[in-house]
């Protein structure tokens, strides 16, 4: 292993493992001090309560106090988070990946792959946001550094054919050869096995080995061509981190319910998003989108077999993005959530049943991943996510 270093790679391992140990100590403070803020609150709480009891309490009594108890360490997480962003966007955080600060140029041979994986789509709203980054990212002139592939699983044959035409319509606009010459791929996947993430699995035993950092964009999803090449050198200049997520902004509403959205994700997104970044440092969240993945180390650690058994709770991982980044976590690299980084847009469900259909999936994922929680190897921070996550459900 160290005769295929040079001494630089093999003084960097070594700087970077200091830097790991005292990120991990610095990790710890931060979310000791979260716990104790939630104690604290939850505890007050309860001691008032008990305050005011007086004398008749009976099992039911006890019983809502104790509900109500936890119900309030709950929200005291999110009161404690909103605290710990307010101090990260006052004074900053000098352990956290500078993303906005970033000049170098580019190793030519770190090629990035922006993949769209796509499923009965709105055809017009998809290519349109990919169109928007694609001409985004030629303005900044990095568009040599970047191939873009829309990977389909769209059953319905006629709204496939609508799909390559769009494509072939975008390689028109933007000047590109339609005969695989070009950076803008489409395919069709012929054998639908494990949704998004069966999808994006091949796509990397497909073309991975061509491409340092691949990133992952949903159908809705929009970004800017500043913040693309400013996530390469995110990555270029932090070889421990293995997957570097952005805080996507709510935009293009058109109903009620779209504009409620928004405007929360506008007003207390970043808020919530820094306090997060500030105590979970390297093990942060992966919300499957709008993020840069270290090719190499996902490929090789990074598979999902289905969950045993039967029933809901079984089956195909559907929170795979919590459990894709939990896995980096075990083999040793980071993961980064940089909300200071702008440029990244996704659009919210348009009305309450569209919402709900989402959170239905979403509330199966989280309670699958609880039957994860006591595997060996994860990180704290994210056998914690693990709980958390189908606790909210539950």
């Amino acid at each position: 292993f160290f005769k295929q270093k040079t001494a630089y790679e093999i003084r960097l391992s070594l700087v970077g493992s200091e830097m790991c140990i005292r990120d991990s100590a610095v990790a710890q403070r931060r979310r000791a001090l979260l716990l104790l803020g939630v104690v604290a609150l939850a505890g007050g709480a309860a001691s008032l309560r008990i305050e005011k009891a007086g004398g008749s309490v009976d099992a039911l009594w006890w019983a809502t106090t104790g509900l109500m108890t936890v119900l309030f360490a709950w929200v005291g997480v999110g009161c404690a988070t909103a605290a710990m962003g307010a101090w990260s966007a006052w004074r900053g955080d000098r352990f956290a990946p500078q993303a906005g600060a970033l000049r170098a140029p580019i190793d030519p041979r770190a090629r990035t792959a922006i993949v769209v994986p796509i499923c009965n789509e709105d055809i017009a709203s998809v290519f349109a946001c990919l169109r928007a980054t694609c001409e985004s990212l030629a303005a900044t002139g990095a568009l040599k550094l970047f191939d873009v592939f829309v990977l389909s699983d769209t059953a319905d044959p006629a709204l496939r054919a609508a799909e390559e035409h769009a494509w072939r319509r975008l390689c028109a606009m933007l000047g590109e050869p339609e005969d695989g010459s070009g950076r803008l791929f489409y395919r069709w996947r012929q054998r639908r096995v494990k949704r998004k993430a069966g999808n994006v699995a091949d796509f990397c035993r497909r073309w991975g080995s061509n491409y340092r950092y691949m990133v992952v964009l949903d159908a809705d999803s929009t970004m800017s061509g500043d913040a693309l090449v400013q996530l390469v050198r995110v990555m270029e200049a932090n070889p421990r981190a293995g997957i570097v997520q952005t805080l996507p902004q709510v935009a293009n509403a058109a109903t009620l319910h779209a504009r409620a959205q928004q405007f929360a994700s506008r007003v207390t997104g970043r808020l919530f998003a820094l306090g997060m970044a500030w105590w979970q440092l390297g093990d942060a969240h992966y919300w499957g989108h709008n993020a840069i993945l270290r090719v190499e180390p996902f490929m090789r650690h990074c598979g999902l077999a289905r969950l045993p058994g039967h029933g809901g709770l079984a089956g195909e991982i559907l929170s795979h993005d919590f459990v894709e980044a939990a896995l980096m976590g075990r083999m040793g690299y980071e993961v980064w959530l940089v909300p200071e980084l702008g440029g990244s847009w996704e659009q919210a469900p348009a009305n309450l049943l569209d919402e709900l259909q989402r959170d239905r999936r979403w509330c199966q994922g989280n309670l699958q991943n609880l039957r994860l929680v006591a595997e060996p190897g994860w990180r704290p921070a994210h056998r914690a996510m693990f709980a958390v996550g189908a606790f909210s459900y539950g």
